[in-house]
Order: structure tokens, then sequence, then C-alpha cells
């Protein structure tokens, strides 16, 4: 009767990547999965002397039953692939590049062993990084599944800020080009020129309705910036190449810049309202 095969998977969210941080990660990848592979290759040797074969005849090949890589994807969608034993090649390109996605993958058939590790670096939070195991060997499943987590405690929390305050960010920003949109067209219909009459005695008379006309108005440019603000803020990010340290500068910046666009030009209307 077969063994029963156990599956368990850990999804991997709001972490930061460091080029250290996956080198060890493939590193500690391969450690368990050389353990699980020594135990197939022991068991499959067994069944060959079982069967007849002499000791001295059986060689690597024939109780060797994995398949095993390292795959990384860059940000001009090239791909990298590598053996387990050309992890100092993998980490050439991980000090040259900047990889957005991470693939180790291995798999032997003696035990039913099978163990995937994907890191997407990704725009959103949706859960697409994930660690699989699973085989017939609980122990190993469970052990490699714990050691998995507690490496990715150590890796840095990427801040949720952003994701956790959706509504918040997003109604504040719709006030805000409110109130801009608001003194600007007062300060419009003051010039007599711009607006017509009409237009002046309707924002006036009508305020509930030009406040639903500012907000649908509104809505698309707060819209772009929540967007704007979740890919400085990446679910999975991976930070490799060279230019990695200055990634940090420019969300730096960009926040900075985002903050300017915003906030100025609305506190700027109601200094134009004063004169």
């Amino acid at each position: 009767m077969k063994d029963i095969v156990v599956k368990r998977e850990v999804r991997i969210e709001y972490k930061i990547f460091t080029k250290d941080d996956v080198i060890s990660l493939i590193k500690l990848f391969i450690k368990l999965s050389n353990e699980i592979l020594d135990r197939s290759k022991e068991i499959k040797q067994t069944e060959l002397i079982q069967e007849g074969w002499m000791e001295t005849n059986i060689s690597e090949k024939y109780i060797n039953t994995s398949h095993s890589g390292i795959e990384f994807t860059s940000s001009d969608k090239s791909k990298y692939s590598f053996s387990f034993k050309e992890v100092s090649e993998a980490k050439d390109v991980l000090d040259t590049k900047q990889i957005i996605e991470v693939e180790l993958y291995f798999s032997e058939n003696v035990l039913d062993s099978k163990f995937v590790l994907k890191l997407r670096h990704s725009d959103t939070f949706s859960g697409s990084s994930y660690a699989l195991v699973e085989g017939e060997d609980s122990d190993w499943v469970n052990g490699t599944i714990k050691l998995l987590k507690n490496f990715f405690v150590t890796c840095r929390n990427q801040s949720t800020f952003v994701e956790k305050n959706k509504i918040l960010i997003f109604g504040s920003t719709i006030l805000l080009l409110i109130l801009f949109l608001h003194n600007l067209v007062v300060v419009f219909i003051r010039t007599k020129v711009i607006f017509p009459k009409i237009v002046g005695n309707m924002f006036s008379e009508n305020l509930i309705y030009v406040i639903m006309v500012l907000s649908l108005i509104s809505a698309t440019p707060a819209v772009l910036i929540y967007k704007w603000l979740i890919k400085l803020f990446p679910g999975i990010e991976i930070q490799t190449g060279l230019n990695y340290d200055h990634a940090k500068k420019e969300r730096r910046n960009k926040l900075f810049l985002i903050a300017i666009l915003i906030i100025v030009p609305t506190i700027l209307s109601f200094f134009l309202l004063r004169l």
C-alpha cells in the first residue's frame, strides 16, 4: 500500500527580500532538499540490492531520481536558470540584475517529495508568493515548513499602511481635491471673465450638486494616486541589482512629490481666496 502524501503550503506576504536574503533562502532550500534526497537515495539503493543488483554496480544515476533548479526573471523579462551547484553564478546575477521573480524547485520520485518556492515582486497583496512542500515523509514536510516560517520571520516586513488604510487615503485624497477644485472655481467666478453669471449662481445655490460633481471629477485622480502609492510598497519586494539602494531614496522622493502635488495646491487655493 502506497504511503499517504502530506502537503503543506505557506503564503508569503508583506516581506522585503534583499539579495542576501535570497541567497540565504537558496542555501536553505538546497540544504532541506538534500536531506530528503539523501534518504531517497538510500531507499532506492536498498531496493536495487534487493532486486539482485551488485552494490558496486549501483552508480549515482540509478539512485538519484531528483529534478531541481533555480530560476530568476529580471525586470527586462530575461530568464536565468541554474543548478544547485551554481549558487555562485546565481549570486552574480543577483548582484547585477533587478530580479522580479525567484523560483526554486525540487522533486524526487522515491518518496514522492516536492518542494517549490516562488517569490514574485508584486504591486498587489494578492498572495502570489508561496512555498509548497509535499511528500510521504511527514516529518520532513512539517520540519521544512517550520524552518521556512522561521526564516521569513527574520526578513524585514513591508509597510502595510497603504493597504490597510485604503479607504482613509482614498477619502482624504478626494476631500483635498474637492477643496482645491472648489476654491479654484470660486476664484474663477470672482474674475467674472471665465465663468458666466449663470455658472456662479448654480455654484452658490446648488452646493450639494456641485460637491457631487467635484467628487466624481476627483475620483479618477484619487484612484491613480492610490495606485502610485501601492506601487511604492509592493506586497513582496525583491531588492537586487546595482541600484537597489537607489530605490529607497526614489521611494522617499516619490512620496514627497505626491504629498506636494496634493497638499500644496490645496493650501495655495486658500491663499488665493483671501486675495
